[in-house]
């Protein structure tokens, strides 16, 4: 996109829509004095400031969802909708049941390389074992260790809660502890489980949920919600879960470190999440609807 195109887009920006690891977040999972400054301007100016995460509603922390100026987040990768002020969730898909065995049966075939998360209406569960085993396993990050260990609730016996709540479900994840079969899984997943969307936002992860999933489609429905139109958002996302998000809006930004995928989905390409370069271009945003309002 060139400059002169960029900038008459920025003028008409309603919305900014940013997932939050490894994009507004910086590299160590923090929420920085500039991007939460960031958002409150954007607040202020009258643009609607959205997470849009792969994490569950209740694995975002308050300090990030309750910033001042922060009305609603798509989680789970588009299948839930939540207000944030009121913890509300404005809209959910669930995994059909027969697609829920389809995912359980596949992974039971690679016991103790993967290990299953299930959320379920904005709550993230996951298998004790897993839990007990992170502070040995030299694949996962210590950031991401910590992630898990804070949000996850631990069940003795995922696969009988899965059973149990198998309606209800917004998205399962395969944790992967061997990253060789990753391909291998995203193909299976593709030719024996219907009706599933899936994706992926770090190498270790597989996420699983419902065919009409994903941000793109969740980025659409709060749009229509809230009668914006997609020309008049602006996204940030790094990841592959990211792509089709940033694809469709009207201006469309990947970090520096973001995946390939997301690299070519997006309009335009800026610095690392670690040196604030979304603060730096929401205020850029702001500073363009303040320049046609003078």
């Amino acid at each position: 996109m060139l400059n002169n195109e960029l900038e008459e887009k920025l003028k008409n920006i309603k919305l900014i829509a940013f997932d939050l690891d490894d994009t507004a977040l910086d590299g160590k999972g923090r929420l920085t004095d500039e991007t939460r400054e960031a958002i409150i301007m954007a607040s202020e100016a009258g643009i609607e400031p959205v997470i849009a995460s792969g994490r569950s509603f209740y694995s975002i922390p308050d300090e990030i969802s309750q910033v001042p100026g922060m009305r609603y987040a798509i989680c789970s990768n588009g299948a839930n909708l939540f207000d944030t002020r009121k913890k509300y969730c404005i809209s959910a898909m669930f995994l059909q049941p027969h697609s829920v065995e389809q995912i359980v049966k596949l992974a039971d075939e690679y016991r103790d390389i993967i290990y299953l998360d299930a959320f379920t209406r904005g709550i993230p569960h996951t298998d004790s074992f897993f839990l007990e085993t992170l502070l040995n396993n030299d694949k996962i990050s210590e950031h991401r260790k910590k992630y898990l260990r804070k949000t996850r609730k631990a069940e003795d016996d995922i696969r009988s809660f899965i059973e149990g709540h198998k309606s209800e479900l917004d998205c399962i994840n395969y944790n992967v502890f061997d990253t060789s079969l990753f391909d291998e899984l995203m193909e299976r997943l593709g030719n024996e489980v219907d009706d599933v969307y899936f994706t992926s936002s770090i190498p270790e992860l597989i996420e699983i949920s419902y065919k009409d999933a994903g941000k793109g489609p969740g980025l659409r429905r709060l749009c229509e919600i809230l009668e914006i139109q997609l020309s008049e958002v602006a996204s940030f996302g790094n990841a592959d879960n990211d792509a089709d998000m940033i694809r469709i809006s009207g201006v469309g930004y990947a970090v520096a470190n973001s995946s390939q995928k997301a690299l070519d989905a997006a309009d335009k390409v800026i610095g690392p999440c670690w040196e604030n370069a979304v603060a730096d271009e929401i205020k850029r945003i702001v500073k363009s609807r303040e320049n046609i309002n003078t």
